[in-house]
């Protein structure tokens, strides 16, 4: 059997909606991308959804509305995808990396503390594979010490914290919709807010710092109207196309029976790898409901074999698996600026973790096989 690491959810409901932005010529700008943040923006109960093109274009933007730049720091987790990072080197500012807990794998509020020094501008917190991080704690951090909390959303659309959608806690928020995400737009991003002062500049900057979008112009009817575009400030083309819109439409109506079936899937695994030898299921803090975007394992201190072998063994017998994740400040981009840096558990994290295959269409009889391989490699 091959297991794949995950399969988006898609079928006739998208297949018609993009169908029908390509029967009407209008590819890009256009009004169901609209209709996608109006939708994304009333799941989460905020003011205003901004598409974009990918989270990393968003979490750029949101850097930009908060006004960090060059001489400001912003601190990250390091275990994250690096865009987080890249994001904060896209306004010239520095990144400086923070430990993460390692039952959540998430940036640890006391890590937070002791990366703090004079320059420090912001706080990007991940909700890794779905799990919202410690917000009370970091707000608390953040108030004290005057910082922004912009909140790196890739992995958490539909995850709660305290009963509240991330993305509705009051910070500047940002989606992906790549296809390893709970929701796919193929690739997408979305940067949400309730400051209509806010939203509007960044869906300037991101049509190239256009006053007046592409949607206005189409419904002017006088050459005056249409004459009407300024650009106060240099932008980006960080646009999401109708194609994608439409995509993201379709899946906004299967959110809440996608989140049901991986919350099925994960209890599964959880109830199943509590009885296997050497594995940690996933610790779930009372205060947050995941999405289940990743169902993440580590390999206990005492295991005779490495996290490698037993993710080879996974490989070898057709099950796709993710051997840890990203560090940034092990990779060389980031390594020449902090050669000395250590964060422990992040890199116990890198040396232990395995994240294994979950969809909403997985069958009891893929899981089932994944279960057994891993019993199998533990077990022997």
């Amino acid at each position: 059997m091959k297991v794949p690491l995950t399969r988006p959810l898609v079928g006739p409901s998208e297949q018609e909606l993009v169908a029908s932005v390509i029967e009407s010529g209008w590819l890009t700008q256009g009004p169901i991308v609209g209709e996608f943040e109006n939708a994304v923006a009333a799941y989460l109960g905020v003011g205003h959804a901004v598409a974009c093109s990918n989270c990393t274009t968003a979490l750029h933007l949101a850097l930009l509305l908060c006004g960090i730049g060059p001489g400001d720091e912003v601190i990250v987790p390091s275990y994250t995808w690096i865009a987080t990072a890249n994001a904060a080197r896209m306004v010239r500012a520095t990144p400086v990396f923070a430990d993460i807990d390692l039952d959540t794998f998430n940036i640890a509020p006391l890590a937070i503390e002791e990366a703090i020094t004079g320059r420090t501008r912001a706080i990007m917190p991940v909700h890794q594979f779905g799990l919202p991080a410690d917000m009370d704690g970091m707000a608390e951090i953040a108030r004290r010490h005057g910082l922004i909390v912009i909140e790196d959303a890739a992995c958490a659309i539909g995850s709660h914290y305290k009963n509240r959608l991330i993305g509705s806690l009051g910070n500047l928020t940002c989606f992906s919709f790549h296809p390893r995400k709970v929701i796919t737009t193929g690739e997408g991003g979305m940067l949400v807010t309730g400051d209509a002062g806010l939203a509007a500049r960044a869906r300037a900057l991101l049509n190239h710092g256009a006053s007046v979008s592409d949607l206005v112009k189409h419904k002017a009817g006088t050459v005056q109207a249409l004459l009407a575009e300024e650009f106060a400030e240099a932008g980006y083309n960080y646009r999401m196309t109708n194609l994608q819109g439409a995509l993201g439409v379709a899946q906004m109506e299967r959110l809440v029976e996608i989140l049901a079936l991986r919350r099925m899937r994960a209890e599964r695994y959880s109830t199943a790898l509590s009885k296997v030898p050497y594995v940690i299921p996933p610790h779930i803090p009372g205060c947050v409901t995941p999405n289940w975007q990743s169902y993440v394992i580590r390999v206990s201190d005492d295991c005779p074999a490495t996290r490698n072998e037993i993710a080879q063994h996974l490989l070898d017998v057709g099950v796709a698996c993710r051997p840890a994740y990203m560090a940034c400040h092990v990779q060389p981009v980031y390594r020449a600026l902090y050669p000395d840096l250590r964060l422990p558990n992040t890199e116990k994290a890198l040396d232990t973790v395995i994240i294994l295959p979950l969809y909403p269409q997985m069958t009891d009889e893929e899981q089932d096989y994944v279960i057994k391989a891993l019993r199998e490699v533990c077990e022997s």
